[in-house]
């Protein structure tokens, strides 16, 4: 019922609009051309609510752009545990890190894993030292390389 009240209140809006719109169209050759213009208003009017109401999907599945799927793909605990490595290294003088993190979640007991960590810093810097900063700050066992490596 609260569907065929918000169709005829938006067919009702539709067709005072599409008054008003004729009031101002302009007199000889164009005024046809603006009487179809409104006539499709009026006729999609008619035609949208419906859009809905009858659940038709105008959607395409298999159109997925890139940041929907990044968004699917994308741990945010990964996002989370990487910027706390970033935060300590930087903390320590060490800029221009790489941070990959590979973490596994079990919803069901609530347990989040890391499962491997790879850092890889420019070269100059000890990955020795880089490999203790990050055990000794956040318990984590990392996995230290160049990046030219």
């Amino acid at each position: 019922m609260e569907f065929l009240k918000q169709w005829t209140l938006c067919v009702c809006a539709s067709v005072i609009c599409a008054v008003i719109m004729s009031l101002f169209t302009p007199r000889g050759g164009m005024k046809t051309f603006y009487r179809i213009l409104i006539s499709f208003f009026v006729f999609f009017s008619f035609l949208y609510p419906l859009k809905n109401g009858f659940a038709i999907s105008f959607d395409f599945p298999d159109g997925i752009s890139f940041a929907q799927e990044k968004m699917y793909t994308e741990n945010p605990y990964e996002t989370t545990v990487s910027e706390q490595v970033k935060a300590v290294l930087k903390e320590n003088n060490i800029d221009g890190a790489s941070v990959m993190p590979e973490i596994s979640t079990d919803f069901e007991s609530g347990e989040i894993t890391v499962k491997a960590l790879k850092i890889a810093v420019p070269d100059g810097y000890d990955k020795e030292k880089v490999r203790n900063i990050v055990f000794d700050s956040l318990g984590l066992y990392a996995e230290v390389t160049g990046i030219g490596d």
